[in-house]
């Protein structure tokens, strides 16, 4: 007998899509990265990274076919969300792109696990997990544990980036309040978001 898949509320409808529209601007940010890596190595790493966001992306529309949910539709009313983010933070180097990349993903990537979570979606079937952070502090903690002048820059920069992310994080819970099932608590998710960006920021001997 075939699986009966239950009918979800427009709140679910919306947070799946959101969650589609984060992995697709993740997938295609990890590929231009690694267009522009300074190695052929971090290229490789990069494409695999963009790949794992690829199969995430997979595992929603099946989700979404099984549960007859349009998920172009649902994704799309996300279009532009990162507009005003890339506008006021425009990378002068590589380093500084992989760095607003890894910010920008690992502060979404939490916040969207437990807008998950609250809905009681998909329980450890989603591969959050891209690979990203081990990449990180193998390639680049070890430069900033010894070079001051480039742990302060990107210090200073990954702290700017954290801040717009945040503001698009604030900005959704505004505009779309139905993506939290329970009730709605700004201050102690942002409080969370920042207490797990501060310990991958450390890792990579960052000033958070």
């Amino acid at each position: 007998m075939d699986k009966v898949y239950e009918p979800v509320d427009e709140g679910t409808r919306n947070v799946v899509g959101l969650i589609a529209y984060a992995t697709l601007a993740a997938m295609t940010r990890l590929a231009k990265d690694g267009d522009g890596a300074p190695t052929i190595a971090a290229h490789i790493e990069h494409a695999h990274m963009s790949a794992r966001a690829y199969v995430v992306f997979s595992q929603l529309e099946l989700w979404a076919v099984h549960r007859d949910v349009d998920l172009q539709e649902a994704a799309g009313q996300y279009k532009g969300l990162f507009d005003d983010l890339d506008a006021r933070t425009r990378p002068d180097s590589w380093w500084e792109r992989t760095v607003k990349t890894y910010v920008t993903i690992g502060i979404l990537a939490d916040f969207l696990q437990e807008v998950a979570r609250r809905r009681e979606l998909f329980s450890g079937a989603i591969g959050w997990d891209l690979g990203q952070n081990e990449w990180e502090r193998a390639a680049l903690a070890p430069l900033t544990a010894v070079d001051g002048q480039m742990q302060a820059r990107l210090s200073l920069w990954a702290r700017r980036v954290a801040g717009e992310v945040f503001g698009v994080v604030l900005l959704l819970l505004e505009e779309h309040p139905d993506l939290l099932a329970q009730p709605l608590d700004k201050p102690g998710i942002i409080e969370m978001l920042s207490a797990r960006h501060c310990e991958r920021m450390e890792k990579l001997h960052l000033q958070p």
